[in-house]
């Protein structure tokens, strides 16, 4: 049984971001975006949630493409390196969060009260996947990186 909110979904993301470049990269994240969440078994669908998942997962190869910007053709550390990615694993996962456990209330049309408490509910799945990922990023987006230089697999543009 899968954990809850545990996912490498992001991670590959970001790397499509990294190689194909932030175009190229948000065009992939909206076609897996769709393909991923509107069917997935687990339930989706709900229009107002697929945008809200949508326009999150785009946060990830903007991300990456950043990041390559940041770090390419530079000497960093493993340590700064990591830092990087935990950084950008915290802001894309917590943006994506926030967008998806607002989409529900707001669609639903919950007031003020409701969102929060909605928030408050969701807040420990966002922690689950805010650590989860960091921990994704910076184990599995090195090794996924070197291989994507070790065969010529980035976009050169």
């Amino acid at each position: 049984m899968p954990l809850p909110n545990v996912e490498a979904f992001t991670a590959l993301l970001f790397v499509a971001g990294y190689t194909l470049g932030a175009g190229r990269g948000i065009v992939a994240a909206v076609v897996a975006s769709v393909i991923y969440f509107g069917f997935n078994p687990q339930g989706g669908g709900f229009p107002p949630l697929l945008a809200a998942q949508a326009s999150g997962a785009v946060l990830s190869p903007l991300a990456g493409a950043l990041f390559r910007r940041a770090t390419n053709h530079r000497a960093i550390s493993r340590a700064k390196r990591g830092l990087l990615l935990a950084a950008c694993a915290v802001a894309v996962t917590f943006v994506f969060d926030l967008l998806t456990n607002l989409a529900f209330p707001l669609a639903t049309g919950q007031d003020l009260r409701g969102v929060m408490v909605f928030l408050a509910g969701g807040l420990p799945f966002s922690l689950v996947h805010i650590i989860s990922n960091v921990a994704i990023f910076i184990l599995l987006i090195p090794p996924l990186l070197e291989l994507v230089k070790r065969h010529h697999l980035i976009d050169a543009r």
